[in-house]
């Protein structure tokens, strides 16, 4: 018998919240839901990426992205950890009810906010060719069995 998968929820407020770049990462689409995260907001870091900043009073809109094990270790990799911190929240669905979470944080000094939609400072087709990059140096070829 076949154990079940854990899953895992990660609130997502970046790259990984693009289906774009989730299927670049983990060869699918993860399963995602509206979610909200009081006590942060989002900035985009001196690198050009997203991370958060800890401000009472404030809320990070993304969607909760739900992962098993194997993906959480390629979200770890490609969020380059100990750059950006994995870190236990408590977000809240469209229908506020809690959830406990993970979320990515990398300290900065930048309180310079993203446009709607923004996903990141870089080109999407550069944004694409880090993750290709990034899998190449990870070993390569398909994450995910089909």
């Amino acid at each position: 018998k076949r154990e079940r998968a854990r899953m895992i929820e990660v609130l997502a407020y970046g790259t990984l919240r693009d289906p774009q770049y989730q299927r670049a990462l983990f060869d699918v689409t993860m399963p995602t839901r509206p979610g909200t995260l009081q006590g942060w907001f989002v900035v985009i870091h001196e690198e050009g990426f997203l991370t958060l900043v800890a401000a009472p009073g404030e809320t990070v809109t993304g969607d909760l992205v739900t992962l098993d094990d194997e993906a959480l270790a390629i979200a770890d990799a490609w969020e380059e950890i100990p750059l950006y911190e994995r870190l236990r929240a408590e977000a809240r669905t469209a229908g506020g009810e809690p959830v406990p979470c993970w979320v990515y944080v990398r300290p900065t000094a930048s309180r310079e906010r993203p446009s709607a939609g923004e996903t990141a400072r870089h080109a999407r087709r550069e944004v694409l060719e880090r993750i290709r990059d990034f899998r190449r140096s990870a070993g390569g070829g398909a994450l995910r069995p089909e």
